[in-house]
C-alpha cells in the first residue's frame, strides 16, 4: 500500500510538471539585436494560446499541451513562423526582420479606418485611465541606468587605458530605489531610499523613473528632452496623426488592439511615432512605444507597460527609455533606463500634512544600503558585465577621486567653486557694467567643512574703469539642514544702480544681460541684519533691517523743496516674499532646486523708511508687487507674461525711485528679459508704475522646412507711470521724463536662424529680433522707433 501510494504520487508529480512546463524566449531585432517589447507570440495557430513579450522582449508561457508551431508578429516587422520539435533550443531566440513598408503605403481612409473608433474611445476614457487622477496612491520603484559605448568607439580608442578597462562592459551604471506617495491632482513626494552610482562613494543625485519621460502617457503634450510633443491620444489628434490597426489579440477576457501611429504629412507640429496597445477593458493604454518623429542630436525612445490593479485602475508597471547620443566628440553613447514599479497601493489614507514640500529628496542613508537590501529590491539580477563595471569603476573612482570632481560640479551648480572649507562665489568674481567697466575680484565664504550650518566670508573687487575698490563681509547661521531658516549680518561698501533697490535686487541670475548697460550708480555703505525663512510650504521670505549712507555718483539732485543731497542717510525695514503655489522643489546636488510651478508666481517687496533712526533723513513707504507665469497651449505654443507694479508715497532721491526698466543700447544689442527693448535705460522715472511684458513662442509651428525651422515669438510690452511729486522733475537732468501716458512696443523674434553643431549633442542657435516703439511716446523718425536685437539659444533638434 505504501509503495503503491508513492508510485501514484510520483506519477502525479510527473504529470503535473509536464503539464505545467514553461515555454521561455526572447524577441529581438535581427540587425540591431535590440529587444522588441510587446511582440505577439501565438502557439499552434490557436488564438487562445498566445502571449505578449514584456517590455524587455522576454516572454513566458505555461504549456498545457504539446507545442508544434510558433508565430511571432510585431508592428513594422515581418511575421516569423517556425516549427517546434525536439531539436529546438530553449530558451528560444526569436529574431524579426524590419519591413520596408511605411504607414503611408497601406493607410486607409478615415471612414473605413477601424483604428479611429478605438482611438476615439481611448480619448474619451483618458481622464478615467490617467493614474495621476487616482485620488491617492503609493508605490516603490527600482531604477537602473546603463550607459554603453558603441563597439566602434571602443575600437577607435583602444589605446586609452581607462576605456580599455571596460572590455565591452557597461561604461557607467546607476541604481536607485525610491518610494513615492501622491494625492491628486499634484501633491507628490518621492524619497530616494537607496542610491548607487559606479565610481562614486557618496553620490548627491539619483535616477528617477520620470527623469526623461512622463509618469503616464496621458497628457495632451508629452515632454521629452525639453520638447513638447503632441500626444496621439489628445483631442484633435485624428486630424494630425495617421493610425492603423495592425492586429488584435485576446488577453484573458479582453481584446488588445495594436495601433501604429505617426504624424500626417505637411502637418507642422512636433509629433511622435510608435505603437499603442489599447486594452478593451476601459479602453486604456496597456503598452506604448513612442519616439520623436524627427531625428534629433539626442534621440529618445520610451516604452511603458501598465498593469490592472484592484480590478479598477490601470497603473504603470514598468517604464523604459533608450537615449542615443550619436558622435559625441566621436563617441557614440547609448543610455538605457529601466524603472520597475511595485508595492502599488491605491485609494489609501494620505494627508497633505504627511508630505514634505520637496517633491524629490534623498534619504540620509541612501548610499549606505547593504547588498541584501539591493538583492531584495532588484527586479533582475545584475549581469556579470554590470558587476564588472561596478568593480572597475569603483576602483578607478577611488584612484582618480571621482567624488572630488562631483563636488566641484555640485558647487558649480550653485555658482561656486570650492577648495577644502572655502567656497569662491562666481557671482562676485567677474562683473561688467558701463560705470566700472570690468570688476575683478571674488567672494570667499566658508562651507560646512569649516563649521556646519554657519557661514562667514566676504567679497572684494576692483573696477578697472572707475579705479575704486568695493568690498563687504557677512556671517550667517542656518537653523536647519535644508537651510530654509537663517539669520545673518552684513556690511558692504559698494555701488548699486539707481532704481535697483527694489524687486530687481532680489534676482539670482548669474548672467544678467541688463547689467551690461548699467551706467548710473549710487555709492553705498550699508549695514544689514537679515532673517530668511520658508513657511506655508510655498512661501519664502526675507526680513531685513538696513542702515545706508548713499552718495550719488551723478550730478547733484535735490528733494522737492529741499537742499541739495550730495550724500544722505537712510534706514529702512524691508519685507520680501515669494509665493509659488504648488512649486516643485527637488533635492539636486545636495541643495534644493526649483523645477518651476504650473501656477503664477507672486513677488512682493515692502520697504518702510525709518526717519531719525541711525541718522536717517527719510521716511517713506515703498511697495512693489509682481506676478509671472508661463504655460504651454496644445497646438499653439508657449505663452509667458510678467505683470509688475510699484508705488511710493512721498518724494525721494532719484536712486530710490523707479527707473532703469529700458535696455536699448546700440553697443549691446541683446534681449534683456523683463525690460523694454526700445526704451533707453533711464529714459523715464516714476514714483508709481505698471509694467506688462507679454510674449508667445510658436516654436516651429509657423515655419518649418527640411533645412530651415526658426522658432518664432511675438512680444507686446506696455508701461505706464507717473511722478506725483512733479516738482522733483525740475531737478533731474534733461534726459529723464515722467510717463503719464502709456508706453507701447511690439516685437517679433526668430531664434535658430543659424544653427551651429555643438559636440553633436545639440545646436547653438543664433537669431534676430526687431521691436517697434509706437503710440504716444513714438518718435518722429521711423528708424528711431526700431530696435534690432541678437538672440542666442540651444536646441537638440
Amino acid at each position: 500500500m505504501k509503495h503503491t501510494t508513492l508510485l501514484f504520487l510520483l506519477l502525479f508529480l510527473m504529470h503535473f510538471v509536464h503539464g505545467q512546463q514553461t515555454f521561455r524566449g526572447k524577441v529581438t531585432d535581427i540587425n540591431t539585436k535590440e529587444s522588441l517589447a510587446f511582440a505577439n507570440i501565438q502557439f499552434n495557430h490557436d488564438p487562445k494560446m498566445q502571449v505578449t513579450s514584456d517590455i524587455n522582449g522576454n516572454f513566458n508561457f505555461e504549456l498545457t499541451k504539446v507545442i508544434t508551431n510558433l508565430k511571432c508578429s510585431y508592428v513594422g516587422y515581418d511575421t516569423m513562423e517556425m516549427t517546434i520539435n525536439e531539436t529546438t533550443k530553449f530558451p528560444i531566440q526569436i529574431t524579426l526582420t524590419p519591413k520596408n513598408t511605411t504607414l503611408d503605403e497601406i493607410i486607409i481612409t478615415q471612414n473605413e479606418n477601424p483604428a479611429f473608433n478605438i482611438i476615439r474611445k481611448t480619448i474619451a476614457n483618458k481622464e478615467r485611465n490617467n493614474p495621476e487622477n487616482i485620488g491617492r496612491f503609493r508605490y516603490q520603484c527600482y531604477n537602473k541606468i546603463n550607459v554603453n559605448l558603441s563597439p566602434d568607439t571602443l575600437s577607435r580608442r583602444k589605446n586609452n587605458n581607462e576605456l580599455r578597462g571596460f572590455k565591452g562592459n557597461p561604461f557607467f551604471l546607476m541604481e536607485s530605489v525610491t518610494k513615492r506617495k501622491y494625492i491628486a491632482p499634484n501633491i507628490s513626494e518621492e524619497v530616494v531610499i537607496a542610491s548607487r552610482v559606479s565610481g562614486l562613494k557618496n553620490p548627491a543625485f539619483a535616477s528617477l523613473a520620470t527623469d526623461l519621460q512622463p509618469f503616464a502617457f496621458y497628457q495632451d503634450n508629452i515632454k521629452l528632452v525639453n520638447v513638447y510633443y503632441l500626444n496621439p491620444i489628445s483631442e484633435g489628434s485624428l486630424k494630425k496623426y495617421k493610425f492603423r490597426l495592425e492586429e488584435t489579440f485576446e488577453k484573458e477576457k479582453d481584446t488588445v488592439f495594436v495601433i501604429s501611429f505617426e504624424p500626417k504629412q505637411n502637418k507642422n507640429f512636433d509629433g511622435l511615432k510608435g505603437v499603442l496597445y489599447i486594452n478593451s477593458n476601459q479602453y486604456a493604454i496597456q503598452n506604448v512605444i513612442a519616439t520623436p518623429n524627427e531625428r534629433a542630436k539626442i534621440n529618445l525612445k520610451i516604452q511603458q507597460q501598465y498593469q490592472y490593479v484592484n480590478n479598477k485602475y490601470w497603473f504603470p508597471e514598468q517604464l523604459n527609455y533608450s537615449l542615443t547620443l550619436d558622435n559625441l566628440s566621436q563617441i557614440k553613447m547609448l543610455i538605457d533606463g529601466k524603472s520597475y514599479i511595485d508595492h502599488v497601493e491605491v485609494d489609501i489614507p494620505l494627508e497633505k500634512k504627511d508630505f514634505s514640500y520637496e517633491i524629490v529628496r534623498i534619504s540620509e542613508n541612501a548610499t549606505k544600503q547593504d547588498s541584501s537590501f539591493w538583492e531584495s529590491s532588484r527586479h533582475e539580477k545584475l549581469t556579470q558585465k554590470e558587476l564588472a563595471t561596478y568593480q572597475y569603476l569603483d576602483s578607478l573612482g577611488l584612484k582618480k577621486n571621482f567624488d572630488g570632481y562631483m563636488k566641484v560640479i555640485e558647487k558649480f551648480s550653485q555658482n561656486k567653486l570650492s577648495y577644502h572649507f572655502i567656497d569662491f562665489d562666481l557671482s562676485k568674481t567677474f562683473r561688467f557694467n558701463k560705470y566700472e567697466g570690468t570688476r575683478l575680484g571674488t567672494g570667499i565664504y566658508t562651507n560646512d567643512l569649516f563649521v556646519k550650518n554657519f557661514v562667514i566670508g566676504g567679497f572684494g573687487g576692483y573696477g578697472i574703469k572707475d579705479h575704486q575698490w568695493k568690498y563687504g563681509g557677512e556671517a550667517s547661521y542656518f537653523f536647519d539642514q535644508k537651510k530654509d531658516f537663517s539669520v545673518g549680518i552684513k556690511h558692504q561698501s559698494n555701488i548699486t544702480e539707481i532704481g535697483n533697490y527694489g524687486l530687481r535686487n532680489y534676482s539670482s541670475d548669474l548672467f544678467n544681460l541688463r547689467s551690461l548697460i548699467s551706467g548710473t550708480f549710487d555709492e553705498i555703505k550699508q549695514n544689514s541684519f537679515v532673517f530668511k525663512f520658508r513657511t506655508l510650504r510655498y512661501l519664502t521670505g526675507q526680513v531685513s533691517l538696513n542702515q545706508t549712507v548713499v552718495s550719488p555718483l551723478y550730478p547733484d539732485l535735490v528733494l522737492a523743496n529741499s537742499a541739495p543731497l550730495n550724500t544722505y542717510k537712510t534706514a529702512d525695514i524691508s519685507f520680501f516674499a515669494r509665493y509659488a503655489f504648488k512649486e516643485k522643489i527637488a533635492q539636486i546636488f545636495g541643495s534644493n532646486t526649483s523645477l518651476g510651478s504650473n501656477y503664477p508666481i507672486v513677488y512682493l517687496l515692502y520697504t518702510h523708511g525709518l526717519k531719525n533712526i541711525f541718522g536717517s533723513q527719510l521716511e517713506y513707504n515703498k511697495l512693489e508687487i509682481a506676478t509671472e507665469h508661463s504655460f504651454f497651449v496644445k497646438n499653439f505654443g508657449k505663452t509667458r507674461y510678467r505683470l509688475e507694479t510699484g508705488y511710493i508715497d512721498t518724494s525721494l532721491p532719484l536712486g530710490l525711485l523707479f527707473t532703469g526698466e529700458g535696455s536699448l543700447d546700440s553697443a549691446n544689442p541683446y534681449i534683456a528679459k523683463n525690460t523694454f527693448q526700445t526704451m533707453m535705460p533711464y529714459e523715464f522715472v516714476s514714483d508709481s508704475y505698471i509694467n506688462l511684458f507679454l510674449s508667445h513662442n510658436f516654436g516651429t509651428l509657423l515655419l518649418k522646412t527640411s533645412y530651415f525651422e526658426p522658432s518664432v515669438s511675438i512680444h507686446q510690452n506696455l508701461s505706464w507711470g507717473k511722478l506725483d511729486y512733479s516738482d522733483l522733475l525740475s531737478t533731474l537732468p534733461s534726459q529723464y521724463e515722467s510717463k503719464e501716458n502709456v508706453f507701447l512696443e511690439a516685437g517679433i523674434q526668430a531664434d535658430n536662424i543659424i544653427k551651429l553643431n555643438m559636440l553633436n549633442v545639440g545646436y547653438f542657435g543664433i537669431g534676430a529680433a526687431v521691436f517697434h516703439r509706437y503710440g504716444y511716446y513714438s518718435k518722429p523718425d521711423f528708424h528711431d522707433n526700431m530696435a534690432y536685437k541678437i538672440t542666442f539659444s540651444f536646441t537638440i533638434k
